[in-house]
């Protein structure tokens, strides 16, 4: 456990270390602190491989005595798997960061590097009250991360983003209460009632996006998906995470149909509104959408897989938001094909195990039903895929490599998780080879008429208004957005080099608070 709380400071370390490069290093000098920060952060939690289960608790009782409780976080093989791939995701979106540096803004990649800290201590919380804390962290800095990108349309969104999230804390907030009453513990080895199972599930819903709960996700960004890569990336796998922790004892729960039927809805959803997008690249982002939670719907159906799913989801759409699309003479599409080959459950690939569980746990009859959201998902992947490469490489040599190196060691981190987690265990029986012979055709079908199904999806998407539940949100975001553009105009004033020396201060004292806690 030590090297994970070390890789927590790593991270933490990287913040002033962000807000100074870019003086002394120019544009790109943000870029390389963050993705430094995060090269030895994974460094560190690759040293934590193999440790057996473990809890460390970090008691902050000074300066503040309001503050007099502990944060718990229990290390096991599962969570270390599901943290490592938060952390994959985060290193490829640093070092593209790095290759293709943009504007070189301090702001987004010191709350990325934040929103990465919340995101790993989500996924090892061993209490309810822990994961609490995690989750309002990430929330804040979700909204703030979404805020400093400047428009109204991006304020509105924080509102809604605001809503949205704020009913899933509630949602755990009353769960806790309800155990406090019932006289259970608040730890997840030792909860034993089922009693705050509901809202365990309507929290988990509202994190995943599950429609009708989908209006926190930033559309808006889908233009520059590379940029805002982890606004859509580490949320899903924080959910994903506590799906994995609870979707075991939904077996048998008289709720667990109707769940099931909402998580493929969203999962066609999905593949439709990918395929209504004009942009194949805006695509990927619904299509990332409807495969969370085709993912979690195949959790539902075979709980053992809940954490192979956890840990590999946001590594594969780290893959394909970062990595160029494919081209003829070029190998740098290879990366993101490779993700595509995990999602699709070629047997090759780590995503093999999560197709055959799905398809073995279902009866034989919703196969074709089930194979419908598969094809549309896989065939909207592979058109983001085949657009245009309209990624423009780095001129120098150095940052070339080290932009290849990283996407090579994503997908290395890809296949080293899948063994981690077993997932070659199990060979495709005869049936289910048939079956996946017959998804990758209706992918193949459906990319082959692209020019028709994206029109079709298109008309279709005429009625997107009133499904998206806009209508319903507006007067929602209309009285709580005054309040968002003023927290972004504040966010603006604090991101001037001027308070940087305030973010110092926090810094250093989030690492004495961690010392004084780890001392204990």
């Amino acid at each position: 456990m030590d090297q994970v709380l070390l890789a927590w400071i790593a991270l933490i370390l990287g913040i002033p270390a962000v807000a100074a490069a870019r003086r002394l290093l120019g544009p790109r000098g943000p870029s390389l602190a963050m993705a430094m920060a995060l090269t030895g952060a994974l460094g560190l939690w690759l040293a934590a491989a193999g440790q057996p289960p473990q809890e460390a608790a970090l008691r902050i009782e000074r300066p503040f005595s309001v503050l007099q409780t502990a944060w718990v976080f229990r290390l096991t093989p599962f969570l270390w798997s599901q943290g490592l791939g938060a952390l994959l995701a985060g290193f490829l979106v640093g070092w593209m960061w790095t290759a293709c540096p943009g504007q070189g803004r301090r702001w987004p990649r010191v709350l990325t590097l934040g929103m990465l800290v919340a995101a790993t201590g989500a996924v090892l919380a061993a209490d309810l009250f822990t994961l609490l804390m995690t989750w309002a962290a990430l929330d804040a800095m979700f909204l703030a991360l979404l805020l400093v990108r400047r428009g109204q349309a991006v304020v509105d969104r924080a509102a809604l983003a605001g809503l949205v999230n704020g009913a899933a804390l509630l949602a755990l907030w009353a769960a806790a209460w309800q155990l406090w009453r019932a006289g259970d513990s608040l730890f997840w080895s030792r909860m034993g009632g089922e009693a705050a199972l509901p809202l365990f599930v309507l929290a988990t819903l509202i994190r995943l996006d599950i429609y009708p709960f989908h209006v926190g996700r930033p559309p808006e960004l889908a233009d520059e998906v590379d940029r805002a890569a982890l606004l859509y990336i580490l949320p899903t796998a924080v959910g994903l995470t506590f799906w994995a922790h609870r979707v075991p004892m939904l077996q048998g729960w008289p709720g667990t149909p109707w769940v099931a039927g909402a998580l493929g809805l969203t999962a066609v959803l999905g593949g439709l509104w990918a395929w209504a997008e004009p942009d194949p690249r805006a695509g990927l982002v619904e299509a990332a959408w409807g495969s969370a939670a085709w993912w979690a719907l195949v959790a539902l159906m075979e709980p053992a897989l809940a954490p192979l799913a956890a840990a590999l989801w946001p590594v594969c759409f780290a893959l394909l938001f970062t990595a160029p699309s494919f081209h003829p003479a070029s190998p740098w599409g290879l990366p993101a094909l490779a993700a595509i080959l995990t999602l699709a459950g070629v047997p090759l690939m780590p995503g093999a195990a999560l197709f055959a569980g799905l398809f073995r746990a279902a009866p034989a009859w919703a196969w074709p039903i089930l194979l419908l959201p598969h094809g549309l998902l896989l065939s909207a992947l592979v058109r983001g895929w085949l657009r245009p490469m309209e990624e423009v490489l780095p001129s120098e040599r150095v940052w070339r490599v080290l932009y290849g190196l990283g996407l090579t060691l994503g997908v290395a981190g890809l296949i080293g998780l899948g063994l981690a987690l077993r997932a070659w265990r199990e060979e495709l029986s005869p049936p289910l080879r048939v079956v996946l012979v017959v998804g990758l055709g209706l992918a193949v079908g459906i990319q082959m008429q692209a020019h028709r199904v994206h029109e079709a999806a298109r008309r279709w998407a005429r009625v997107r208004p009133f499904l998206t539940l806009d209508w319903l949100y507006a007067g929602l975001t209309h009285r709580i957005s005054r309040p968002a553009a003023a927290l972004q105009q504040a966010l603006e004033f604090l991101g001037h080099p001027a308070a940087m020396w305030l973010w110092a201060l926090v810094v250093g004292g989030i690492l004495l608070l961690l010392w004084q806690g780890s001392a204990r």
